[in-house]
């Protein structure tokens, strides 16, 4: 049943392997949203952290050097940097992964750092010195739970770039490896065969926009109850 066009047995239709185009394309899916969102939270938790010591050190060396691999990280192009990296590499979802973590955390943390610069000179960060407080107890429990949340409402914004991200590595290679199936990858294997089995193509990349689109009208319904 090698390239069947849509039909009962195959919704999606089939393959150039005679593989179901509905199952690999619901699984590229699933692998996309769980590398997106755990690319997204891992940058949010590796920025909080460096933001906040960046940021409670303020004008110090730390938050010099800080500042310098912000700036460095966010002159470059995201996509351009991650397949440099991974074409020298091996390239595996697992070192996408880490690499649009690695990548992604100079958001929230450019974030908490202004907001730990505005939140330590407040009085009831000041009390909590004066009675003693050690510094880490200081930025853990009093300063951070005033600056998260921000940094959380940013990350969420940049989710659907996340996204886009993952999948055009996987479009050039550099994400999902055969024989897993991902959106990005499936949709460059369509390609071959747009003019005699258009499905191979269309189908996943109408999952890929559905979800973007999803994660969009998610977060403007979001912010709307928010504000």
């Amino acid at each position: 049943e090698r390239l069947a066009g849509p039909s009962w047995d195959h919704v999606f239709g089939t393959d150039e392997l005679g593989r179901d185009l509905l199952s690999r394309t619901v699984h590229g899916f699933s692998t996309t949203v769980l590398v997106s969102v755990g690319a997204m939270l891992s940058s949010l938790a590796l920025g909080i952290a460096l933001g906040a010591v960046a940021g409670y050190a303020a004008n110090r060396l730390a938050d010099r050097v800080f500042i310098w691999i912000v700036n460095l990280l966010m002159s470059l192009p995201f996509l351009l940097v991650m397949a440099a990296v991974l074409s020298l590499t091996r390239p595996t979802i697992g070192k996408a992964y880490a690499i649009l973590a690695g990548i992604m955390w100079v958001y929230p943390a450019r974030i908490v750092r202004a907001e730990v610069m505005r939140t330590k000179t407040l009085p009831y960060v000041e009390a909590s010195r004066a009675l003693g407080s050690p510094e880490w107890r200081i930025i853990a429990k009093t300063i951070l739970p005033a600056c998260t949340g921000s940094a959380l409402t940013f990350s969420l914004s940049y989710l659907p770039e996340i996204i886009g991200l993952e999948a055009g590595l996987s479009f050039l290679g550099l994400g999902v490896q055969p024989p897993d199936p991902g959106l990005g990858k499936m949709i460059f294997d369509g390609l071959s065969y747009i003019s005699s089995a258009w499905w191979m193509a269309l189908f996943p990349a109408a999952m890929l926009f559905l979800l973007v689109l999803g994660v969009n009208l998610f977060l403007m319904s979001w912010r709307a109850a928010h504000v």
